[in-house]
């Protein structure tokens, strides 16, 4: 499909909901513990560690939504400038990307599914990817017609394990191998409980 150049840039951001929907999903995962916390922490004297801990939480969850809120794709007259969570700029020139591939994956057991939107260059090498639950379906199209270059489109949704069987190599590594994933969470939910049991012991030993 022929497109006319772009005399401005166009930017698309990621939905408009996400940072509500994170928002919402904090409060309900922080608040009980730390109330809980709290409660328990009080008769110990050991409530100000809780209270320090809850204001190193907001602060991370503060820093979080405003580099969401930084994430963006630029489509430039011969690029696509795609700028990450993390700040960093990704220049794609727009003459090296050389398809395009768009399919729907199903979200888990549900019949739901989400859009998602391959780029890749002469080599099949993964250039940009877009995800139905960060990007609108608008969006995905936006950036899919923003090249001149064949849309390969499935017409049928596919599974994350066949997903995983016919394309890995444009997949993160926690979807390529999903046991790794769970491991890397279980690590992650023993830490904190590590670090929440050490909040609630006792301030300070007395030494006699």
């Amino acid at each position: 499909m022929s497109t006319r150049p772009r005399t401005t840039a166009t930017i698309v951001r990621p939905r408009a909901q996400l940072v509500a929907q994170t928002r919402l999903v904090a409060a309900a995962l922080i608040l009980p513990i730390m109330a809980a916390m709290l409660w328990f922490a009080i008769p110990r004297g050991t409530w100000p560690r809780v209270i320090i801990a809850f204001a190193f939480v907001l602060a991370i969850y503060a820093t979080g939504a405003a580099l969401l809120r930084a994430v963006s794709i630029r489509l430039d007259h011969d690029a696509i400038v795609e700028r990450g969570f993390f700040l960093r700029e990704n220049r794609i020139p727009a003459k090296r990307v050389a398809s395009a591939v768009i399919l729907d994956v199903y979200r888990g057991a549900s019949s739901e599914t989400s859009r998602q939107l391959f780029l890749l260059d002469s080599a099949g090498v993964l250039l940009l990817r877009m995800r139905g639950e960060f990007w609108s379906n608008d969006d995905i199209e936006t950036v899919a017609t923003a090249v001149d270059v064949p849309v390969r489109r499935r017409p049928d949704p596919v599974t994350s394990a066949q997903l995983r069987a016919e394309l890995p190599e444009l997949l993160y590594w926690f979807e390529r191998w999903p046991w790794a994933g769970r491991l890397a969470a279980a690590g992650v939910i023993a830490l904190l409980a590590l670090v929440l049991i050490a909040l609630m012991s006792p301030a300070s030993l007395v030494v006699s």
